[in-house]
């Protein structure tokens, strides 16, 4: 199987796709640079105003890539599902259940790559606009890469539900209108309902075990962090679209 890794991960990173989405980490990294140096002509050097703060800022759009996982799923997932009766030098020899966790697999190795190149960009150019402050230390860099190595478990749970959705709907649309639903929408009304003033006591209880959105509002505060709750969370639904994804190829007809 780790030659389809390889190979599926090879051909993804010629995709226009994963260009696209590189083409958005250094976008946004230059936008939220500039953004600052607006702010600084304006109302100058103060508190909040140097690269530290800005990295440290950053920690709060981690949420941006948890939401942007199914593209990543999609840029390996393909056109549509592969057929498990066409085979190539690749595929011979691997069931459907290799071919789904191949796929998968494939998705969490060019998500790892664009994890890399996000910080390294970030970061880098970061330095290139903020370095004359002098704010931007080791210790402000290792912070910010303890967090975003927090998230991860949360990022992979992302992938492995996009990853499952594609697998489980015959067309895309449906499985990228989904994933916007169950990610985006409902967690959003969820905490809308749970906050002040309607403070509806089930939507607080479902805000507080059950959703992972809040959970990238925890990160920055690492003190009280509650890493265990990220990681069951996270292992629950990553096993459940998983189990979702597999049971809905194997029931795919060919």
């Amino acid at each position: 199987m780790r030659y389809y890794i390889i190979n599926e991960v090879t051909i993804a990173l010629k995709k226009k796709g994963t260009y696209i989405y590189a083409a958005g980490i250094i976008i946004l990294s230059l936008l939220a640079n500039i953004a600052m140096v607006a702010f600084r002509s304006i109302y100058g050097m103060r508190e909040g105003a140097f690269g530290a703060n800005l990295i440290y800022f950053a920690q709060w759009c981690f949420i941006v890539p948890y939401y942007s996982t199914i593209l990543i799923a999609e840029i390996i997932f393909g056109k549509e599902c592969p057929n498990p009766k066409i085979r190539n030098k690749v595929t011979i020899g691997l069931s459907r259940a290799k071919l789904f966790f191949g796929k998968l697999f494939s998705e969490l190795c060019i998500s790892a790559i664009f994890l890399v190149a996000a910080i390294v960009v970030f970061i880098g150019i970061t330095y290139i606009f903020m370095a004359a402050d002098g704010s931007i230390e080791i210790w402000v860099v290792q912070d910010f890469c303890r967090a975003a190595g927090t998230a991860i478990p949360l990022w992979i749970t992302g992938i492995a539900i996009g990853n499952g959705l594609l697998f489980f709907f015959p067309r895309k649309r449906y499985a990228f209108a989904s994933f916007f639903v169950l990610l985006i929408i409902f967690p959003r009304i969820v905490m809308f309902l749970a906050s002040e003033p309607l403070k509806l006591e089930v939507c607080q209880w479902v805000k507080e075990y059950l959703l992972l959105t809040p959970r990238f509002n925890e990160l920055p505060y690492y003190a009280t962090l509650d890493m265990p709750k990220i990681i069951i969370l996270s292992s629950i639904y990553t096993l459940c679209f998983t189990a979702l994804g597999l049971w809905a190829y194997y029931k795919k007809e060919y």
